[in-house]
């Protein structure tokens, strides 16, 4: 088991291309890495209903179209969290299963607010 602050140091955008690149990429992003994704959301003031509106973006514009949005969530830290994540999505071609993961993140990030 890693703590908090051992999964919150994890290359995200590294475990996305990884995901990616593998047989399962919608089961390797949600067991790769998540968790790490959800605590720096959640350290960074995402709200789930913000991450969950941009697996909507992805899902009707696609990822390219969502990483070219100025703000595509609400605070520019939090765009600069998600924009390298939104890129490699773009690059991959992979639009559905990173929406997917968008919303995995999304319910973990609201699992664990709900423990507070």
């Amino acid at each position: 088991m890693r703590t908090d602050e051992q999964m919150a140091t994890v290359d995200v955008a590294a475990a996305i291309t990884e995901a990616l690149r593998s047989a399962e990429p919608a089961r390797q992003l949600v067991t790769g890495c998540a968790v790490s994704a959800a605590i720096q959301a959640d350290r960074a003031g995402v709200p789930p209903r913000s991450l969950s509106f941009l697996a909507e973006v992805v899902r009707r514009g696609g990822a390219g179209y969502a990483v070219q949005l100025a703000q595509p969530l609400p605070t520019a830290e939090q765009s600069a969290l998600v924009r390298p994540w939104l890129a490699l999505a773009a690059a991959d071609d992979a639009d559905e299963p990173f929406a997917r993961w968008l919303d995995a993140v999304a319910a973990i990030v609201d699992a664990r607010a709900g423990g507070r």
